[in-house]
């Protein structure tokens, strides 16, 4: 039987004022998914591991689990008839704000499109990987497979009938993100209600503006800019109630000289841009110390940005 395995990192989505478009590609940590085709039709999780606290929380039934969704979808349009076990290696907490769901979705697929034919184009996946994401949230968003799938920094064109065109954004030299996850969850489904119906016009303006500036901001790598155009008028003024602590983790990004800062996804996770390493580094360490003045635990993630996206690795 063919056999590979797929790894598919973190993400970064909305990414300042591009709710529900722009997103980014972490470098860690990352879910791994083995996959081996079978000719008897069906989609099996042999196996999910992980922290505990982690597995137990996922279903065992594929098509309860955003991998083995993804992984139908795959073969629904690639090879029809065929059947394919998969085992989850499970590296993202859930409930983070760090797209666990999406990277179980594309590292899924990617395996197992290349036991199908190992050149097929990740294009031809978009589409599988965003069932993956319906299943977990309900919708098929894009913005955190997007960027897990393909790398870099993507900003996801929503046209009608779900249809999203993907736009890949310069990424300047020397660009580092921090991830900081708070010790508690927040579900995407709780992110997503607490959002009003409407927003004032002023507020959809100013995140207008502040979109255009940050593409081109990161197409001159102008850092000063790039921090000016972070500030977000949508989601954050609401979802920062159910992060305690955010002002403060915000404050301290700045004081340790981050270029700007928000949430990651639908939260808790925060990001922080930086221009460097040390300075990343920096920041890190002080979002930590800010949350744990709280008395909540947090670990902090400091990376470059990955171009590549998921990869098969055997």
């Amino acid at each position: 039987m063919t056999r590979k395995t797929a790894v598919a990192a973190a993400t970064v989505a909305n990414l300042g004022p591009g709710f529900d478009v722009l997103g980014l590609c972490l470098e860690g940590p990352r879910d791994t998914v083995t996959a081996e085709l079978t000719t008897d039709g069906l989609v099996t999780l042999v196996d999910v591991t992980g922290p505990i606290e982690v597995v137990q929380k996922l279903s065992g039934d594929a098509l309860q689990n955003c991998a083995g969704v993804s992984a139908k979808a795959v073969l629904d349009a690639f090879a029809p008839g065929a059947g394919v076990r998969l085992w989850l290696d499970k590296g993202l907490p859930l409930g983070s704000g760090l797209g666990s769901s999406s990277a179980s979705s594309v590292a899924a697929a990617v395996a197992t499109a290349a036991c199908i034919d190992p050149r097929m184009p990740k294009d031809f996946l978009f589409s599988a990987v965003r069932e993956g994401e319906r299943l977990a949230t309900g919708t098929p968003h894009p913005d955190n497979v997007a960027p897990c799938l393909f790398g870099g920094i993507v900003a996801c064109l929503h046209g009608d009938d779900e249809h999203v065109d993907l736009v890949t954004l310069p990424v300047p030299r020397g660009l580092m993100v921090v991830a900081v996850k708070p010790d508690f969850e927040v579900k995407t489904a709780d992110a997503r209600a607490v959002l009003p119906k409407e927003v004032p016009m002023k507020d959809a303006v100013r995140n207008l503006g502040a979109m255009a500036g940050l593409v081109k901001a990161l197409a001159t790598s102008d850092f000063q800019l790039l921090g000016r155009c972070l500030e977000d008028r949508l989601a954050t003024p609401y979802r920062k109630r159910l992060i305690p602590g955010y002002d403060d983790a915000v404050e301290a990004a700045l004081a340790a000289h981050a270029i700007g800062a928000g949430i990651s996804g639908s939260g808790p996770a925060m990001f922080a841009l930086c221009g460097d390493r040390d300075d990343a580094l920096a920041v890190a360490d002080a979002m930590v110390e800010a949350f744990e003045r709280r008395q909540i635990k947090a670990r902090a993630i400091v990376s470059a940005i990955d171009l590549d996206g998921a990869q098969v690795v055997s």
